[in-house]
């Protein structure tokens, strides 16, 4: 009778342990797996808008290339129409970039850190009035105190850059097209332009990708939480069931040893 009674002991404890075992399992699975999902997605989001505004600005940018190729074969009349294409491609890409600036400076309100991003240098730009904004922005950003404000400014400096290098691209356009004089140093704003637009372009990008690793860790850390929550009620279930089963067997045992 004590050997089946020892039996009955040793089989609900192994019962015990297996239960444990796989709360455990199961809790570190349910983690990786809800990271994991977190990371695809937000390279996923990423992926697809910097492939997207990418070839917006490769479109640009090839289109000013040939602009600047018919002006050298000393086609102007040619040039100064396809000019007036080639800034409708500007005038349509730059709003895209203001409205996701914007977006990114509402969802940043969500995020409790963001990882800190290289500040914008006045030397990263050709065009003296961007070059004084980024210079801007490294003067302001001593005065702030938390991450989330820096990252807002530095949104709101690259949103002005937007702003500025379109008004630049539309005034040396309409100049150029009205054959006014100066137009080489037109041309060359033109060029100075083109190039600050890829930069300011690269250091949204760079932002967004800083704002989607703010808001994965966020939302993993909450994660984090509800599995240590769900587990600490997993354990008082599991106690609950472990005192079940050590009565269930006592009482076992007791009936056997009569």
């Amino acid at each position: 009778m004590g050997t089946l009674s020892w039996a009955f002991v040793l089989s609900a404890l192994s019962v015990l342990a297996v239960l444990y075992v796989f709360s455990r399992r199961d809790e570190s699975q349910v983690r990786r797996d809800w990271n994991g999902l977190l990371s695809a997605r937000s390279e996923e989001i990423y992926g697809s808008t910097k492939g997207r505004l990418e070839s917006e600005m490769a479109l640009a940018t090839l289109t000013y290339e040939h602009v600047f190729a018919v002006r050298d074969r000393g086609s102007a009349e040619d040039a100064r129409r396809l000019l007036e294409v080639a800034y409708q491609v500007i005038e349509k890409f730059c709003p895209s970039m203001l409205k996701l600036l914007a977006a990114m400076a509402s969802f940043s309100r969500m995020v409790s850190a963001i990882a800190p991003i290289a500040p914008l240098t006045s030397q990263a730009f050709q065009t003296g009035q961007i070059g004084s904004l980024a210079y801007l922005n490294q003067f302001l950003r001593h005065f702030l105190v938390t991450s989330g404000e820096r990252f807002r400014l530095h949104l709101y400096i690259l949103g002005r850059g937007f702003g500025l290098a379109a008004r630049f691209l539309l005034e040396a356009t309409r100049r150029i097209a009205r054959d006014e004089p100066g137009a080489d140093r037109h041309w060359k704003t033109i060029e100075a332009v083109v190039a600050d637009l890829q930069t300011l372009t690269n250091r949204s990008m760079d932002s967004l990708h800083a704002l989607l690793q703010g808001l994965d860790r966020q939302r993993a850390e909450e994660a984090t939480s509800n599995v240590a929550e769900q587990r600490s009620d997993d354990e008082r279930q599991e106690i609950a069931i472990a005192v079940a089963l050590t009565l269930i067997v006592l009482l076992l045992a007791l009936q056997l040893l009569r």
